[in-house]
């Protein structure tokens, strides 16, 4: 059995325990340490480590698969799953020895990363003096490192002043501090929360360079971008969320009876079974062009090919796309249940509003949607 179908089967084995623990998870705001303790367990945060220090160094493809079906157990443990393959991309634009270091111990390193530059990094001698705060730092309990985005600020004696640098100082999470900000309407599990931290020394060695920096991922995830590497995920996680709705909605579908009519059942009912059918449709589109952007996206990686532009878009662009095929099967599976997906301790309703949150990310604006249009309107042959 692959490492992939291993943690695809570990998942599945922990699905019970994970959905009889579902009100527990939201109300908490985070995974419960002993059942995170057990999903980790899987190897999911080892997904894009490499196997020299002990990682699975899967496939896009076989991530995406990983994610699905952490996300159909519950949308914050797909969502979870998903910042576990791209942690190591980040952190892997460390150098060589660092990245080895931080593996050293364990591969299943619990990393919470934001890429925004919420922060500052004043260069001082042998590193950077680090203050910020940081939005969505999703992650599961117990982390060891925090990474956040930071503006180093321009030289003003550089020729033309200078221009402010972009870097990902990684500091340990004894260096920061957690806030109680994430009260949400979904996605209540990541613990999504702030972390601020005042005036910390980061070593030169343990900053990530966005930019400039080089991978030292082996394998053809050397070569994928990060914006192609994380767009499949989001994906991924709308995939899972929808087909644990459909599961959901086809459970209830074989037992649950009309109000005013105790002898039919939901789903014989015609009009549900056209419903059904079209939102099973939504799925399988949003899941075929997943497969065919991240087989592309992994083909060029494979071969040393860079997409061009406008094919990088259409890979991308499928972010948005495929989420929002999602959020229509999501959308109708709610309705389609009547009154009982109104309770609280209904999933369906757990998984509306974990999608919904979901589609607050920048990882699936449809701005791309704009950018790709202007780029077929200058290369009309993409577009036949």
């Amino acid at each position: 059995m692959s490492d992939a179908q291993a943690m695809i089967e570990s998942l599945r084995a922990l699905r019970p325990k994970i959905e009889a623990r579902a009100d527990e998870i939201e109300r908490l705001g985070t995974i419960p340490e002993d059942l995170y303790d057990e999903i980790v367990a899987t190897g999911y945060l080892r997904m894009s480590v490499p196997r020299r220090v002990g990682g699975a160094e899967l496939t896009l493809a076989e991530t995406n698969a990983v994610i699905m079906e952490a996300a159909r157990a519950d949308g914050a443990v797909g969502w979870l799953a998903m910042i576990a393959m791209h942690a190591p991309i980040i952190l892997s634009l460390l150098p060589r020895a660092t990245f080895d270091d931080l593996f050293a111990s364990t591969p299943d390193v619990r990393a919470r990363v934001v890429l925004a530059p919420r922060g500052t990094a004043v260069p001082v001698s042998g590193g950077y003096r680090v203050s910020g705060q940081w939005q969505f730092a999703s992650g599961g309990p117990a982390p060891h490192l925090f990474a956040g985005g930071c503006l180093v600020p321009a030289d003003d004696d550089a020729p033309g002043g200078g221009m402010p640098q972009m870097i990902v100082p990684v500091l340990p999470v004894e260096d920061v501090e957690f806030l109680d900000t994430w009260h949400v309407v979904g996605m209540k599990g990541t613990n999504s929360c702030d972390v601020a931290v005042h005036e910390m020394f980061v070593p030169e060695e343990r900053v990530a360079n966005l930019f400039t920096g080089e991978s030292c991922l082996d394998g053809p995830m050397r070569t994928v971008s990060f914006r192609l590497a994380v767009t499949p995920g989001h994906v991924a996680v709308a995939l899972g969320i929808a087909r644990g709705a459909r599961d959901d909605l086809g459970a209830l579908a074989a037992t649950k009876r009309s109000m005013m009519n105790p002898a039919a059942r939901l789903g014989d009912d015609p009009a549900f079974q056209r419903a059904y059918g079209e939102l099973a449709v939504h799925i399988e589109a949003a899941d075929a062009m997943l497969a065919d952007a991240t087989a592309k996206i992994w083909g060029a990686a494979v071969t040393g090919e860079a997409l061009d532009p406008v094919a990088t878009l259409q890979a991308t662009a499928v972010a948005p796309y495929g989420t929002a095929l999602c959020v229509k099967a999501i959308d109708a599976a709610y309705s389609l249940a009547g009154s009982a997906s109104l309770y609280a301790t209904s999933p369906l309703q757990r998984r509306l509003r974990d999608i919904h949150v979901a589609t607050q990310h920048a990882g699936v604006s449809t701005g791309t949607y704009q950018a790709l249009g202007a780029a077929l309107v200058t290369s009309p042959e993409h577009g036949h």
